[in-house]
């Protein structure tokens, strides 16, 4: 991987982290925000 590509992964991964966040926050109920945690992890995982 170059150094263009590790710099676009790195902006597209603090991206999705930071979309992550919002929807955690803005969540109405703890069912959801455990949900989007779910998925989040899934994320990682696969």
């Amino acid at each position: 991987m170059n150094m263009i590509d590790r710099i676009r992964r790195h902006r597209m991964i603090s991206r999705q982290n930071r979309a992550i966040e919002r929807a955690m926050q803005s969540a109405p109920t703890q069912a959801m925000r455990d949900e989007i945690a779910v998925i989040a992890q899934r994320r990682w995982t696969n």
